[in-house]
């Protein structure tokens, strides 16, 4: 080689090198110089409501998505290993492009005219899902160096989390948990050879290959991706001919499945929590929900049914069913009943009995005379209109004698009633801030929601102790210290263990054949609450039957309607070996069948009170106004009651006699609206009317 031909090569060479060098240059000017994409929309996901890892409730995103959050090791691992061998084999080894699949995919386009294979590695794909552009050759080349960029600037660990967080896969789901958990009702933890092929293959064409829309076309799409992992060696021929035989489901599964009431709650306490856990028994909710669907279908759309199960011990929330029906006329539906402030009705009586008990005004065997009494112009009427007389207190518990609650509560003192549970930190609530408590509070005439009456009854099985309830995983057990005095909480929950079950239902049982459950039952003022709360050894519930509205829910009594579906509940947990109380702890001075003290032989009746009352219709009340959500001109039973007066009683609707009748309870069945009037006659001539509407 001459001299000339010498320098000629070596200035090529140095031509050549510059070349490089400038070329160089410009690629690393150009990578540094591209902008990233916006990251945000990988950290923004769809809030989670759990239950021992399991969905209950999902949140759509700002942007309204279906984006529930996952790691790689929440991952079936043999998804991940498909999705590499088909979308990127060399992921773990280039640095945002794979030149070899991009020279590739030239080659090809080139010999044979059109496209035939792409070369987009997984980060130019997290690229093009955070910036959709039109697929052109300079978005494709912006593609690239945006992908060169992102991998100095994060690990390939969370380009990979941001794309199986965000991939599409049709309509607004996005990341592969969603889609797990919206077409095959799984975590993604444990996926099938089938299922891990049709996610692979969705977000290439998510819209066209929507497998509730197009299960065809997914499926052809899944049986590619099988096929050709298949003939690269990296599945079996078996394993991809048994897949192929999987049929692709069109069935859509909801993210919003269980607890819905109590999911908005946590939302809204917590709305930027990434995931809640509850302390829910999926199971047992479940069971919850089915059964109050069942229940409320024995009644006009307008009433819904509410539950609640604590567990006694912690006071930990194991199921929640703030309604029935999402979908109900006029939102009703997302009204949380476990928290609406109702009118408990009787349910409140036990505490006076324990209140009463602890001040040994009264024991259980006491005898006290159930009669009309006027105590500062206030006259209790009995559900049933009768007066029994000569009782003991424990009759008068399991009776629910309303006179008895009243005169006891006189004794005990409304304020100092009051302030027991207001002192437990969760107050009962006065119709009106300014009001004046009186003793009709004892009766129903105070507000409280399910929740709180559910927690308070919790002291009957735990010797009178209060602990903070819970609702997550994450809140901690805070004793609150006694509601009740042990002895007094014992022996209450031991008159409440007597109250007979709702007719058609045999009294539950203990593994050792004691009796399993106490419970109390309340109906409010004008049919609007039925309640019914109960507990046993291991467990508190409480059931609540009505209208959202507060409209009457017609002869719907806790006895009748709030009982049957609380004994049910208590059949689906497990059965507990003992009584709510052992029987071997000391009631102390309340220990029953013994000589008691002469001041607790019998309870002393107010002075001046009277075994006479006036006839009276004490419902419905006159001016009442009675909402009903009969179709058109249906007919409707209006249950009636008379208190005081001495039967025979012979009612009068409109005018009309009706049979002469010993019992202070009667219907009337109504097929028009507007004004109506009821009166009574009893067999001494007294006379009692009542004008009220029907809506």
């Amino acid at each position: 080689m001459t001299q000339r031909a010498i320098k000629l090569c070596v200035v090529a060479s140095s031509g050549l090198c510059l070349a490089a060098v400038i070329l160089w240059i410009a690629y690393e000017a150009t990578i540094r110089s591209t902008t990233l994409p916006d990251l945000s929309r990988s950290s923004s996901y769809s809030q989670t409501v759990t239950s021992s890892g399991e969905l209950l409730w999902a949140f759509l995103t700002t942007d309204g998505k279906w984006r529930l959050r996952s790691s790689s090791n929440e991952i079936d691992q043999e998804y991940l290993r498909l999705l590499l061998a088909y979308e990127d084999r060399r992921f773990w080894q280039h640095r945002g492009v794979d030149f070899l699949a991009l020279l590739r995919a030239c080659l090809q386009a080139i010999t044979s005219g059109k496209s035939v294979s792409g070369a987009s590695t997984i980060s130019m794909q997290v690229v093009r899902m955070l910036e959709p552009k039109p697929r052109t050759r300079s978005a494709k080349i912006e593609q690239i160096f945006k992908a060169l960029k992102l991998e100095r600037s994060i690990s390939k660990d969370d380009i990979l989390r941001i794309y199986l967080n965000i991939a599409p896969f049709g309509g607004n789901i996005e990341g592969v948990r969603a889609a797990s958990q919206i077409y095959f009702t799984k975590e993604p933890k444990r996926l099938t050879l089938a299922e891990s092929a049709l996610l692979v293959a969705l977000p290439q064409s998510p819209e066209a290959r929507r497998p509730d829309r197009r299960p065809e076309t997914a499926g052809r799409a899944r049986d590619h991706v099988l096929l050709a992992l298949a003939a690269r060696g990296e599945l079996s021929m078996v394993a991809a001919r048994k897949a192929l035989a999987n049929p692709v489901s069109d069935a859509l599964h909801q993210l919003t499945r269980l607890a819905p009431h109590l999911a908005a709650r946590l939302h809204s306490d917590a709305p930027e929590t990434q995931s809640i856990a509850t302390l829910i028994d999926i199971d047992l909710q479940n069971r919850v929900e089915a059964l109050l669907r069942r229940e409320r279908q024995r009644w006009s759309d307008g009433v819904s049914v509410a539950a609640i199960v604590l567990k006694n011990k912690d006071s930990s929330v194991l199921a929640y069913a703030g309604g029935t029906d999402l979908a109900a006329n006029g939102r009703s539906g997302f009204v949380d009943l476990v928290q609406a402030i109702r009118s408990p009705g009787s349910a409140l009586k036990p505490f006076a009995y324990a209140m009463a008990f602890e001040r040994l005004l009264v024991h259980p065997d006491t005898i006290v005379t159930d009669k009309s009494v006027e105590i500062a112009g206030y006259k209790p009427e009995n559900a049933d209109g009768t007066f029994v007389g000569d009782m003991s207190i424990r009759q008068a518990l399991v009776r629910s004698r309303n006179t008895v609650a009243v005169m006891l509560l006189d004794k005990i003192g409304v304020d100092a009633f009051l302030a027991r549970f207001r002192t437990a930190g969760r107050p009962l609530v006065l119709p009106r801030a300014d009001d004046k408590a009186g003793l009709a509070i004892v009766l129903g005439g105070v507000g409280l929601s399910l929740e709180q009456l559910v927690w308070y009854y919790t002291a009957f099985a735990n010797d009178g102790r209060l602990s903070q309830i819970r609702f997550k995983t994450s809140d901690p057990v805070v004793p609150l210290g006694n509601l009740l005095s042990a002895s007094s909480a014992r022996a209450t929950a031991d008159i409440l263990c007597d109250v007979p079950p709702p007719p058609g239902y045999m009294r539950l049982t203990a593994a050792d054949g004691g009796r399993r459950i106490g419970f109390k039952t309340g109906t409010s003022y004008g049919f609007r609450d039925a309640w019914a709360v109960g507990f046993d050894q291991f467990h508190t519930i409480g059931v609540w039957v009505g209208r959202p509205d507060g409209a009457a829910h017609l002869g719907a009594y806790g006895a009748t309607v709030a009982a049957p579906i609380l004994m049910q509940l208590f059949d689906n947990l497990p059965v507990p070996p003992h009584e709510p109380f052992s029987a071997s702890l000391e009631l102390e001075s309340l220990a029953g069948f013994r000589e008691l003290p002469a001041r607790l032989v019998r309870f002393s009746s107010l002075s001046g009170a009277s075994n006479q009352q006036n006839l009276e219709i004490s419902f419905p009340r006159n001016g009442t106004i009675i909402r009903s959500d009969r179709v058109s001109d249906a007919t409707i039973q209006i249950p009636l009651q008379v208190t005081g007066g001495k039967p025979p009683f012979r009612w009068m609707f409109q005018g009309n006699a009706q049979p002469e009748t010993s019992l202070p309870t009667s219907t009337w069945s109504v097929n028009v609206r507007g004004q109506l009037e009821v009166s009574v006659i009893d067999s001494a001539g007294n006379l009692a009317k009542s004008s009220f509407w029907l809506n």
